[in-house]
């Protein structure tokens, strides 16, 4: 693959670490983290409105059937933390998933970093397996931010994503 997101790894909560890729630098730790302003938190810039508003959509519908809470964050930097302690650390932040089941879902894309991994809360995890997680980025994910189509690459993600939670087979 030729483009920035060519050999992005990620995983689950409680699955392998990311390992550095390319020549990311690490910029100063920073304990900024956005502000959950709602399904969708683009604060790199990624997606266009109309695709803000259909993966809100999915999510919104996603929850209204299962009770599962789904966001879609893109952020400009981790600011020198992992992508697994930006994660984590976020989602406690904004308390994503109902607390009496711990099942709220992350996807986040770093760009700067060049990462991207699926956050996901306990209750979520026998659905939503490490391997299921890291199949999704592998298949869905980083063959279109190889091919430079970051837009494309988080709505096959979102897709995917929604179609395991909702128990549904997930297409290629």
């Amino acid at each position: 693959m030729l483009a920035l997101f060519a050999l992005l790894l990620a995983g689950c909560d409680a699955g392998p670490a990311a390992t550095p890729v390319g020549n990311a630098v690490a910029a100063p730790v920073s304990t900024s983290y956005p502000a959950l302003t709602g399904r969708v938190v683009d604060g790199a810039e990624l997606l266009d409105d109309q695709t803000e508003a259909r993966i809100s959509s999915q999510s919104e519908a996603l929850e209204a059937a299962t009770g599962n809470q789904f966001v879609t964050v893109t952020v400009p930097t981790l600011g020198g933390q992992s992508i697994e302690e930006f994660g984590l650390a976020l989602g406690r932040q904004w308390g994503i998933g109902r607390a009496e089941h711990d099942d709220g879902i992350l996807l986040i894309v770093a760009p700067t970093e060049r990462r991207v991994r699926i956050e996901v809360g306990y209750g979520l995890e026998k659905t939503m397996t490490n391997a299921r997680a890291q199949t999704i980025i592998d298949d869905r994910i980083l063959p279109r931010f190889g091919e430079g189509r970051m837009q494309d690459g988080i709505v096959a993600g979102t897709d995917a994503i929604v179609s395991v939670l909702a128990d549904k087979e997930v297409a290629k």
